[in-house]
């Protein structure tokens, strides 16, 4: 519900501010017409309401935004002001939303409108209103329930879903464990590593099995080679050959601190290798003979002592048909 109050008034002495130190006595200063809108007039503690308070005066006379008073019952949230010009008077309207933060039957603050015209200034202050706040559970007194008695509270017990989830949890690692067991009685042994050296040479002797050079496929049988020889240095030596340049292969040969590698003839080998690979090179079936020998050779007097080989037999092989 809103409420809406007008307040017609009559010509009373207001605190005037003189705007010269003259004594002469000046008219009084005051609107014509008060009009308070407040809607709703009941309100929840808390609840926003609007107040809109209407000013009808003289077109000469201004109307500033009231100072605000120090209520705690009460706080401002926003404020607005509008002015019409009419052809013989004037209408000022200030609107408030506001909230109330106290129970019961309320005043509302009383603003007090600073007024100027362009001789005068002065003051004038709201009229007293009132406005009623509730709980935000009842509209009326009449409505507010009393104390319940102490009602009992059901508090579920979970300890069968305990009991339930332990006996589950433990099912599951049991299976776990035995699928686990069977698996590892299944797993087939562990067979150790074959030497370094024993899998080089079998990857050469693969290699010259295939006969690339004699098909014509010298790049590619280059390829094969290269990666045989950078896999073998560099499984050795604890770096990765394989993803090096050519460049970055041979700074880390110069970085070995020991070693019975022939670092020249590898760069060689590098070098003449990559022309094939890259630059379309060519190269016949003696000198594929030649570079598979050393390639064979070089794992023969770098391969460590104590690794025995199996794989000796196969080097007698037949030359590249």
């Amino acid at each position: 519900m809103s409420a809406v109050s007008s307040y017609p008034l009559e010509r009373s002495p207001i605190a005037l501010k003189e705007a010269s130190a003259e004594t002469t006595p000046q008219p009084d200063l005051a609107p014509e017409a008060v009009e308070m809108h407040i809607n709703p007039q009941t309100v929840q503690l808390g609840q926003p309401f609007s107040l809109h308070v209407t000013l009808k005066h003289p077109k000469h006379f201004r109307f500033e935004m009231p100072t605000l008073p120090g209520n705690l019952s009460f706080d401002v949230l926003s404020k607005t002001r509008s002015r019409k010009d009419d052809a013989q008077e004037s209408t000022t309207t200030f609107s408030f939303q506001m909230a109330a933060f106290e129970l019961g039957t309320l005043e509302l603050p009383q603003f007090q409108f600073e007024i100027t015209t362009p001789t005068q200034m002065g003051s004038f202050t709201l009229p007293k209103n009132t406005i009623s706040v509730v709980t935000a559970h009842a509209q009326t007194p009449s409505q507010l329930e009393d104390v319940r008695p102490p009602a009992p509270v059901f508090i579920p017990s979970y300890t069968v879903l305990y009991w339930g989830a332990a006996v589950v949890a433990i099912a599951l690692a049991f299976l776990l464990l035995r699928m686990w067991l069977r698996q590892r009685k299944k797993a087939p042994p562990i067979v150790p590593e074959r030497p370094l050296a024993d899998r080089t040479k079998e990857a050469l002797n693969a290699l010259r099995a295939q006969a690339l050079p004699a098909q014509g496929k010298t790049r590619e049988y280059y390829f094969m080679l290269s990666e045989i020889i950078r896999g073998y240095v560099g499984e050795l030596h604890q770096f990765d050959a394989l993803e090096s340049t050519t460049t970055e292969f041979l700074a880390s040969l110069q970085q070995l601190h020991s070693t019975q590698l022939p670092i020249k003839a590898l760069a060689q080998f590098s070098y003449e290798s990559d022309f094939i690979k890259y630059a379309k090179g060519n190269a016949d079936i003696a000198k594929c003979d030649i570079d598979w020998e050393f390639a064979y050779q070089l794992v023969d007097n770098t391969s460590p002592t104590d690794e025995p080989s199996t794989v000796d037999a196969c080097h007698a092989q037949p030359p590249f048909p």
